[in-house]
């Protein structure tokens, strides 16, 4: 980069919404939860650590790589992600070290695309903190998985156009971030026998997604049955631009409402009813999809 940017001022930026990408484009209006909010801007930029004894310091990314935050190199995360502490200097889980070394790489995929920069230190997360033990909690089952999507077809509460859509792309692997992102210009029709679309990325940022992939058929039609009966409106949205998945107002779902949303399809459904007010959207999402081949 020709310049030295403010880190600190990217960051907030970045986590209010507002920013100016580097062609000139500006981005307003992420949604981002107040967990996330505080866990990127800890590993970041304020991660106090009182340990007893010794002087209160800070050990985020950015006091620890100080000037080289723009020069840094793999080995750099991974020598401070081994380094990190809770704020009383004992040793920190493994996967609370990973979250840490995620949002680092976040922010730098999102500086990427706000400053038109080019990091090519970036490698997985698994390299930099080693792979992570698997999950206690088990997947749904096939069944489990084909009741919700019964579930959804016979769905008959508020929205139910809406409703079954967003509980189709929780069944075709969308995690909650990506469904709640996805935008009308992100969904290429072109070709109606091979239909695809540009998911959000998994990093949280607003503008940034991955390459084309084919959509399941069923979501297709689940989108043609919405799509007539979406309630847009200016200047959140319009009928063919904004959030796919939009309130009585034209606004984005949150990621309080889609949840919400999700378990109450699940409750009508015998078979998930005892479960459904701790069903997970992301659970959802990892487990076998009934769209697969």
């Amino acid at each position: 980069m020709s310049s030295t940017p403010d880190p600190r001022a990217i960051l907030n930026a970045w986590l209010a919404g507002s920013y100016v990408r580097a062609d000139g484009q500006p981005v307003a209006g992420h949604a981002w939860d107040e967990d996330t909010v505080y866990r990127y801007t800890t590993a970041l930029a304020n991660w106090p650590v009182y340990a007893a004894g010794q002087e209160p310091r800070d050990q985020s990314w950015f006091a620890y790589i100080g000037p080289q935050v723009w020069q840094f190199t793999a080995d750099d995360i991974r020598t401070w992600a081994e380094e990190l502490t809770n704020q009383d200097g004992t040793p920190i889980s493994q996967p609370a070290r990973a979250r840490a070394a995620s949002a680092v790489r976040s922010f730098y995929k999102h500086c990427e695309d706000a400053l038109g920069a080019t990091f090519r230190r970036l490698p997985r997360r698994s390299q930099l903190v080693g792979a992570l033990p698997a999950p206690d909690q088990k997947l749904l089952s096939r069944d489990q998985m084909e009741a919700l999507r019964s579930a959804a077809d016979g769905y008959r509460g508020p929205m139910p156009e809406r409703a079954r859509l967003a509980v189709y792309l929780v069944l075709a692997g969308l995690r909650p971030g990506q469904a709640i992102g996805l935008s009308l210009l992100q969904v290429q029709r072109h070709d109606q026998n091979a239909p695809t679309w540009r998911l959000p990325a998994k990093n949280n940022s607003a503008s940034a997604v991955a390459g084309p992939e084919p959509i399941p058929m069923p979501v297709v039609w689940a989108l043609d049955d919405y799509l007539p009966v979406r309630t847009w409106r200016p200047p959140h949205s319009t009928e063919s631009t904004g959030p796919v998945l939009v309130s009585r107002l034209g606004r984005g779902l949150d990621r309080v409402t889609f949840p919400k949303l999700i378990r109450a399809v699940a409750a009508t459904h015998r078979f998930l009813a005892e479960d459904a007010a701790g069903l997970s959207p992301d659970l959802i999402a990892r487990s076998p999809s009934p769209f697969a081949a």
